[in-house]
C-alpha cells in the first residue's frame, strides 16, 4: 500500500496485534511514520509483529485485566515518551450459539475482551495523552446481527455506545472513532464458523483484508481526519447495505 508518512512523529499502542488485523494496523501505522507498541496476550507474536520495524515495541497484555490495561500504557510512555494513537483492537470471537445454550461464563468473556477491554484502556490512556487519537474495532454484526451471535453482538454494539460517549466526554483533547469490519480474511473467521466464501454475498464480493482496515485506522489517526469524531466507519464491503 502506498504511505505518505501521515503518522510521522506519533506514537501509537495497538491491541490485538499478534495477527490480523492488529498486525496489519501496527505495521501500517509503522510504515506511515509512527512508533509502536504492539500489545497481545501472545507475546511471541507481537514480538513477530514488530519483526523489521524500526521503532517498535512488544509486551504481552491481557487485555482484560486493568493491571495490564495500565502497564501497556506505561511501557509504551517509558519506551517512546508519549502516547497520541490507541488502536484498541483485541477481540473475541463466538461460535454460532442459541440463547439457551450460551452459558455465563462465554457470556463474560466475550463482553470482557469485547467491550471490558476498551473501557480499561481508554480509561489508562485518556490521563497521558496529550491531543490524541482513540480507535476501537468493532464489527458491522453490531448493526447487522446475526441469529447466534447474541454475546458477540451486544458487545459490539456496547463498543460503539461507549465509543461516542467517550468522543463527547474527551472532545475537544481527543478524538474516538470506531471501525466496522465485515467478514475478515483473518484467524478469527474459522471462530466465527464462517468459510472464506462468505465474501462472496457480500456486495463487493470479496472477503475484507486486513490491510482495508489497516487504511482506514490510518486515516482515522491523522490529521486528514481532524474534525471526525464520534463515527461509526464501515469497511465492511457493502454488508450494511
Amino acid at each position: 500500500m502506498p504511505v505518505s508518512r501521515r503518522l510521522d512523529g506519533r506514537v501509537a499502542l495497538v491491541t490485538g496485534a499478534g495477527s490480523g488485523i492488529g498486525r496489519a494496523t501496527a505495521r501500517r501505522f509503522a510504515a506511515e511514520g509512527a512508533r509502536v507498541v504492539a500489545a497481545d496476550l501472545d507475546l511471541a507474536a507481537a514480538l513477530e509483529t514488530c519483526a523489521g520495524l524500526e521503532h517498535a515495541a512488544a509486551v504481552a497484555a491481557d487485555v482484560c485485566d486493568s493491571e495490564d490495561a495500565a502497564r501497556m500504557v506505561a511501557t509504551t510512555v517509558e519506551r517512546f515518551g508519549r502516547l497520541d494513537i490507541l488502536h484498541n483492537n483485541a477481540g473475541l470471537a463466538q461460535a454460532s450459539t442459541p440463547l439457551a445454550e450460551i452459558g455465563r461464563a462465554d457470556w463474560d468473556r466475550i463482553l470482557a475482551v469485547n467491550l471490558t477491554a476498551f473501557f480499561l484502556a481508554a480509561q489508562a490512556a485518556a490521563p497521558v495523552m496529550g491531543d490524541g487519537v482513540m480507535l476501537v474495532t468493532a464489527s458491522i454484526a453490531g448493526r447487522r446481527p446475526r441469529p447466534g451471535m447474541a454475546a458477540y453482538v451486544a458487545a459490539k454494539a456496547g463498543v460503539m455506545g461507549l465509543a461516542r460517549a467517550l468522543a463527547l466526554e474527551l472532545a475537544p483533547r481527543i478524538r474516538v472513532n470506531v471501525i466496522n469490519p465485515g467478514p475478515a480474511n483473518t484467524p478469527m473467521l474459522g471462530a466465527f464458523g464462517l468459510s472464506p466464501d462468505v465474501g462472496e454475498a457480500l456486495p463487493l464480493g470479496r472477503l475484507i483484508e486486513p490491510d482495508d482496515v489497516a487504511g482506514a485506522a490510518v486515516y482515522l489517526a491523522s490529521d486528514e481526519a481532524r474534525a471526525v469524531t464520534g463515527a461509526v466507519f464501515n469497511v465492511d464491503g457493502g454488508r450494511d447495505l
